[in-house]
């Protein structure tokens, strides 16, 4: 009988819900006919292994992987986050090293096909190592769907029912109190969740990275709400008690910039963090209105399980990425364009994102969103910065 094939799957970046998703369904259309090796901790996990001396590399494989066949996997899909969990580890910056070559080696040896689920990070190294030679495909995930080459990435769906239920939850207790609350979503680079999550949850205002923001017009925007009835009984008229700002983290203030922890991740991203503390302090010296609060969502808008779109498109995805395998479509990830799932080159995602096209899709006057009849995803592909 020949020796079985062996196929490792990845993930890595931050979690979301889809993931294990796309693992069950990567598992149950390969594990007839593949051996296949779930590798712990994103991209750490094969830089591990490639760097091992050889006294120590079996049980470091051994620490580092994960053997994925019909049992282990058969409830996965209920389950938000990753079991083969994840890191932001990247192999062309190891330590200031770049190990990628050790690390393809490695992986081409171990494996007749690698599937990398990830986002721009994750993928854009999978991309310079396919470069290399490394038999590799790709499925896109990132909650902030700034992932070029695709219309759509794991988790953004479930994100955004999860921000519209935080701050729609949120509201009751804003308005008991006549509260203005700046509310923080993910998005370093790129608005979408806070564009999406903020429409489905019907904000008063939102900021985006994409534009910059004039903090006290802004404010000036919140005062005239307070204004726009006098008070009667404890509150206003038309009911213009309270008011939530989503605050996308990438918010780039005017005459401050972006608001940073100053430090910075594997793969270069300025650790962000704060702004929306900064913007209600500032508020509140500027107004005098001590009656105002500040929510980060943080890890909440990416747990939980997926939605049904995420759960659906996980699987598409997955069947895709097992067709450019069985078809030698390395060096390509799956993807959605146009309504139609397919594949692009991994070159795509290095180097780039995909950002909100804001003078089409957003009102920096208003700071609210300007919807286009014409165009429902109003969205660029840009150079990182």
């Amino acid at each position: 009988m020949p020796k079985r094939k062996k196929m490792g799957i990845l993930t890595g970046g931050g979690d979301c819900p889809g993931l294990n998703s796309a693992i069950k369904s990567i598992v149950l259309g390969a594990y007839r006919e593949y051996d296949i090796e779930g590798i712990v901790k994103g991209w750490e996990g094969p830089i591990k292994m490639a760097l091992a001396s050889k006294s120590a590399r079996s049980k470091t494989i051994e620490t580092y992987t994960l053997p994925l066949g019909f049992e282990q996997v058969r409830r996965l899909d209920r389950a938000g986050g990753t079991i083969l969990m994840s890191s932001r580890a990247n192999p062309c910056k190891y330590k200031e090293s770049d190990v990628s070559d050790q690390v393809v080696k490695f992986l081409n040896r171990r494996y007749h096909a690698l599937v990398a689920i990830g986002g721009e990070d994750t993928l854009g190294a999978a991309g310079k190592m396919a470069q290399k030679g490394l038999r590799v495909v790709g499925v896109p995930k990132t909650i902030d769907k700034d992932l070029c080459g695709t219309e759509y990435s794991l988790g953004f769906d479930s994100a955004v029912n999860m921000i519209q239920a935080l701050v729609t939850n949120l509201k009751s207790t804003a308005g008991s109190h006549g509260m203005v609350y700046f509310v923080e979503a993910m998005g370093r680079k790129a608005g979408h969740l806070t564009y999406w999550g903020g429409r489905s949850a019907h904000v008063h205002f939102m900021t985006i990275p994409e534009v910059q923001t004039d903090g006290p017009k802004l404010f000036g925007l919140i005062e005239n709400r307070k204004k726009k009835m006098p008070l009667k009984r404890g509150f206003t008229l038309d009911g213009l008690r309270y008011t939530i700002v989503l605050v996308s983290e990438g918010t780039r203030l005017k005459g401050v910039g972006e608001i940073h922890k100053g430090e910075e991740d594997p793969h270069g991203n300025v650790i962000l963090g704060g702004v929306a503390d900064f913007m209600c302090n500032d508020y509140i010296q500027r107004t005098g209105d001590k009656n105002a609060r500040s929510l980060t969502l943080g890890h909440l808008q990416r747990s939980g399980p997926p939605s049904s779109k995420d759960g659906l498109m996980a699987e598409a995805f997955s069947q895709r990425a097992l067709e450019l395998i069985q078809t030698g479509g390395f060096g390509r990830m799956s993807s959605s364009l146009g309504n139609a799932i397919g594949d692009t080159p991994l070159d795509v995602v290095i180097g780039r994102i995909r950002i909100l096209d804001a003078q089409e899709c957003f009102n920096t006057e208003t700071y609210q969103p300007r919807i286009s009849p014409e165009r429902i995803y109003n969205e660029i592909e840009i150079p990182k910065k």
